[in-house]
């Protein structure tokens, strides 16, 4: 377990540079780690701008660098340059103050020209105070992030990939590990198998589930936590069966199947690892679903996603799924989306 700092330095209560370290810090406290956040704005104004490095918040901040393993770096892009506010923070931290530390930054902007300000602006500054390892990090498009009043976030899948990604190698880096393989999926090697959803193997799925719900809905209740279901209930033996996809002993995609009714079962913990999304995982989940779901006896599949999940209402209707709502509506106004699939139409899956 390592201990990471945050530093947001978006002078703006409500930002989608914020709301992009939101989605970063979930990651890392679902590995487990202790996230320990820098909120620049909220230090006195005059002392930074002073560089009184003595004053005593912006001393508890720096001893906050200084404890830290490693470091996530923030900043929204103005006038083609990391933001101000960092800079003033930077200016006064000691020269060697991130020796050692695996640095991780991320930026947000308007326009695909600024694109370069971590490498050419950001990084040259990090490198001077010592960080051991910088990583790629990304640029993130402001027209990518979407807020929603009250909370949540949605990423667009051209940011949130490659968010994901450089998270993970940055992960790797803390933790001593390899870096996951993001090459396109082997069919052939690619194996279904039939577990519990306390078995190890299924760890990947729920945890990625929680980040992502609570990112997408910006809270965290009964359903972002997974325990609006007992588990139980997807045990064969209740009429349940949890799928998981394998590839080269890595879970990459699963879901469940739970009774609803005497003659319905609905799915539930739909997922695909956001490394291989794309590659028609999910279609091959939902085969596998059916399958399991016509050898338990049931005759129909019944399942709501939420109104801030798009491409997995594209993926229901894709298959065969009827949508019990009006798709013309906003989702917004809707709540949890139904949808409902006869087992009669069996569900075309590529070889």
């Amino acid at each position: 377990m390592a201990t990471i700092a945050t530093i947001s330095s978006s002078p703006s209560e409500v930002s989608r540079t914020d709301a992009v370290l939101s989605y970063v810090t979930k990651r890392l406290l679902s590995h487990g780690h202790v996230v320990t956040p820098i909120v620049l704005r909220d230090l006195p104004a005059e002392p930074l701008l002073r560089g009184r490095a003595d004053d005593p918040e912006i001393r508890a901040a720096i001893d906050v660098l200084a404890a830290a393993d490693a470091v996530v770096v923030t900043t929204p892009v103005y006038k083609a340059a990391y933001a101000g506010l960092l800079k003033v923070f930077l200016d006064l931290l000691p020269q060697y103050a991130l020796r050692g530390k695996t640095v991780l930054p991320i930026a947000t902007g308007g326009t695909p020209a600024h694109v370069l300000v971590i490498d050419y602006a950001l990084r040259p500054v990090l490198t001077s105070l010592g960080a051991g390892a910088i990583g790629q990090g990304w640029f993130v498009l402001s027209s990518h992030v979407r807020l929603y009043d009250g909370g949540g976030l949605l990423l667009d899948q051209a940011a949130s990939g490659p968010l994901y990604q450089v998270t993970e190698a940055f992960l790797s880096t803390v933790e001593g590990s390899a870096v996951v393989d993001s090459a396109p999926i082997q069919t052939a090697a690619l194996e279904a198998v039939l577990a519990r959803p306390e078995d190890p193997e299924a760890a990947p799925l729920l945890a990625d589930l929680v980040v992502e719900y609570s990112t997408r809905y910006g809270r965290t209740n009964e359903n972002t936590q997974l325990t609006e279901v007992p588990a139980s209930d997807f045990h064969r033996e209740q009429g349940g069966a949890f799928v998981l996809l394998r590839h080269d002993g890595e879970t990459v995609a699963g879901g469940a199947i739970r009774r609803y009714d005497e003659e319905t079962a609905e799915v539930k913990r739909m997922w695909t690892s956001q490394l291989h999304r794309r590659q028609g995982l999910g279609r091959r989940v939902l085969a596998e679903l059916e399958r399991a779901a016509g050898e338990l006896g049931y005759r129909k599949l019944y399942l709501t996603t939420g109104p801030r999940q798009p491409e997995a209402a594209a993926l229901y209707l894709s298959v065969g799924f009827e949508p019990q709502f009006d798709v013309e509506a906003d989702p917004e106004s809707i709540g949890p989306l139904p949808f409902v699939k006869d087992l009669g139409v069996r569900l075309q899956v590529a070889s």
